[in-house]
């Protein structure tokens, strides 16, 4: 007997499959451009075979059920969560592959040495795709620009999503709505999905291109500049060095903290903005201005807390790694060591918390904090002298509900509801994991391992040191899962683990 009894369709769902592992087949066709322009000739091989591979497997599996009927949400959810694995193992090939030929002509580079061992290169890859920033890439040395590239794309496409990707480009309607929505996205700015997806890729697209120009104008080199863009707007929190944000000026660093919000913000709103010339809902909308509350009083927190405890440091990279812990995107200017107990304990609220619905921003995002904060004021609200008449009162009156449950309309019942649960999940989900990993770290360091656990859930990124190359394997694997939750928002995730009984024990 199963708890979810649940006719699959499998032709829509391997179908779908097909077409979204064209989005790493595009991926990898587009780095064959940066290997020549580097002329990295040994890239040419291994970029070419992962576009190959996944083109013609996707093509077989998408023209082979192309017919299918439409995909039920259940299904959808199964494809999404399924597609953000199978893609990252693709994407992981690159890292493994040029790493053995790079070593094997005779170059040494300790960085390179990591993705020999398969677990890191899958690491990368997941980490890059969900858009967190967590990196086995912890070592100084000669590092591929075609390698560069590869993790700030994996970023930039996963920001966004497979879906949207896939969406712009194809006529998918109700079944791509469903996809859409599995992939944890609902915001719909025009009638149809692929208008909304057109709109959503012109606006990350321009504000890539403003983020590039503003860092090239402080002193970036055009190199650098291209790539902190595509990894800022899609808060995921990569760079191109081990030092990360701490080499650059102060004005790059204001820069990159005013695109980590710029992110941060609904692309519903940039949508209303841009379009609509609605300025104004910058601030209307209550979770936006929860967010610049949060990171303007979050930030002066942070830096009367550190004067309290004796800490010194630099007011900008206080607010620096607050913007970069709320919005989830990774980047560091400081070590977190810097840091008291009490300040790690505020950036781990920021980070599960997270930016606003419809962003790039990971977490669980500060709408649904708002919905759970309103849960707990009806409640109490339903024990006052005027709502308990209304519930206890009547005559007769026969509820499955308990005493003092006062539920408003429906559809924002489901909203609340949908929110504690989330927010259930997510919270559930994070301590075991904890708990899980305090086999696997020092002692003393528990609260460096809930951050970074929380880190990897909430696809930020920031580290306390825990995930090191070092790292026996267990541990990276349940980084790796919890990125994989955390960017489908736990529930495709479920949805799949829920599946598999029914797959392996269903009737021949």
């Amino acid at each position: 007997m199963h708890l979810f009894t649940q006719k699959l369709n499998w032709p829509a769902i391997i179908g779908q499959l097909g077409l979204l592992l064209h989005v790493p087949a595009a991926m990898a066709a587009v780095t064959l451009i940066i290997a020549v322009i580097f002329r990295e000739w040994f890239a040419l091989f291994p970029f070419a075979a992962v576009a190959v591979l996944t083109f013609v497997l996707g093509q077989v599996m998408y023209r082979s059920f192309r017919t299918a009927r439409a995909a039920h949400l259940w299904d959808a959810m199964i494809i999404a969560a399924v597609s953000w694995i199978l893609c990252s193992l693709f994407a992981a090939i690159p890292f493994y592959w040029i790493a053995h030929l790079r070593l094997e002509s005779g170059i040494e580079a300790e960085v390179l040495q990591v993705f020999l061992i398969p677990t890191n290169a899958i690491f990368e890859a997941f980490s890059g795709f969900t858009s967190t920033g967590l990196t086995m890439m912890q070592s100084e040395g000669p590092f591929p620009y075609v390698l560069q590239w590869w993790r700030s794309f994996l970023e930039w496409i996963g920001g966004l999503g497979l879906v949207v990707f896939i969406l712009a480009l194809t006529h998918l309607n109700k079944q791509g709505f469903q996809l859409y929505y599995a992939e944890a996205r609902s915001e719909q700015m025009t009638e149809d999905i692929k208008g909304t997806t057109h709109w959503i890729w012109g606006i990350y697209l321009l504000f890539t291109v403003i983020g590039a120009l503003l860092f090239f104008v402080l002193g970036m080199s055009p190199w650098d500049a291209i790539n902190h863009a595509m990894t800022v707007i899609c808060n995921g929190g990569f760079t191109l060095s081990t030092t990360n944000f701490q080499g650059y000026s102060l004005a790059i660093q204001i820069v990159a903290m005013f695109m980590m919000v710029i992110g941060a913000i609904s692309f519903a709103v940039h949508f209303r903005v841009i379009r609509e010339k609605e300025f104004g809902i910058l601030w209307k909308s209550l979770q936006h201005r929860l967010l610049y509350f949060f990171i303007l009083g979050g930030g002066i927190l942070v830096l009367l807390l550190n004067l309290w405890n004796g800490s010194k440091g630099h007011w900008a990279d206080v607010f620096f790694e607050w913007t970069s812990a709320l919005t989830t995107c990774g980047f560091s200017t400081i070590n977190l060591s810097f840091f008291s107990p009490m300040v790690k304990l505020l950036l781990i609220m920021a980070m599960f918390v997270g930016g606003t619905t419809g962003s790039t921003a990971g977490g669980l995002k500060i709408k649904r904090l708002i919905y759970i904060v309103e849960g707990a004021y009806l409640r109490l609200l339903s024990i006052t002298s005027t709502k308990e008449k209304h519930i206890t009162g009547q005559k007769g009156r026969k509820t499955e509900e308990p005493p003092g449950i006062d539920l408003p309309s429906k559809e924002k019942s489901e909203r609340l509801v949908t929110a504690e649960v989330l927010f259930s999940l997510w919270a559930s989900t994070l301590f075991f994991a904890w708990f899980l990993l305090l086999h696997y770290v020092p002692k003393g360091r528990a609260l460096d391992a809930l951050f970074e656990v929380t880190s990897a859930i909430s696809n930020v990124g920031l580290t306390s040191g825990i995930v090191t190359p070092d790292l026996p394997t267990v541990g990276k694997w349940i980084f790796i899962f919890l990125m994989w939750m955390g960017r489908l928002e736990i529930i495709p995730a479920l949805v799949l683990l829920l599946t598999l009984p029914l797959i392996f024990t269903r009737k021949k």
